[in-house]
């Protein structure tokens, strides 16, 4: 009896030997040895602070450039433990915590010279979402697209009604955390503004009279 076990574990998938190696060619010989030490392997959930950062549970699509005859795209999901297994590479890489260049980055240096010559990573996340709701004009959803404010994110969400407190709008952070901030502060002084990251919800509570 002969029995086939397939195994499927987070991201990692059945990989074939890699397209047009350059220099290295024992494929992910040593590739792990980089930014893959450590991952955690076997480890629990990992908990990242609310960032601008990769965290576990976001899509990612790694492509890769640079040579005539390249892998073909990678999608995978981060792992709990926050680890990917991109193609090639012996050893899981830490993804979570990490900014989308600083993981390209760390990615080309296990790519280069283990097992290409050179080669270009660019890595894409899905749809990552913030929440705007309360005494504003067009409570909704937004896209995370890059760097914005409280103060930013609520004019786009219309601004304050009539009835908003700006003295005291709420930050709930996708960790749990809770800031506040004074918004009419902010816009005199925009270094009292904060951050707004992916999965946070920014309430407007009603003023009192």
């Amino acid at each position: 009896m002969i029995a086939t076990v397939l195994m499927v574990a987070g991201c990692e998938t059945t990989r074939p030997r890699p397209v047009n190696p350059g220099a290295g060619t024992g494929a992910g010989t040593g590739a792990g040895t980089g930014a893959g030490t450590g991952a955690g392997t076997g480890a629990g959930t990992l908990t990242v602070s609310s960032t601008d950062s990769l965290e576990p549970g976001n899509q990612i699509t790694i492509t890769f450039s640079g040579l005539s005859s390249v892998p073909i795209p990678y999608s995978c999901r981060i792992r709990e433990d926050g680890t990917i297994s991109p193609p090639y590479l012996e050893e899981p890489v830490i993804a979570a915590g990490k900014t989308i260049g600083k993981l390209e980055q760390e990615l080309e240096q296990e790519y280069v010279p283990a097992i290409y010559k050179t080669i270009n990573v660019t890595i894409r996340t899905a749809d990552r979402f913030f929440y705007v709701g309360g005494e504003v004009r067009q409570p909704s959803r937004q896209i995370f697209i890059g760097r914005i404010t409280v103060t930013q994110a609520i004019q786009s969400a219309g601004d304050f009604t009539d009835f908003g407190n700006q003295r005291e709008v709420r930050v709930i952070r996708a960790n749990g955390k809770v800031d506040i901030i004074d918004c009419k502060a902010a816009l005199d002084d925009p270094t009292r503004d904060l951050p707004v990251y992916p999965g946070d919800n920014i309430v407007v509570g009603r003023r009192l009279f």
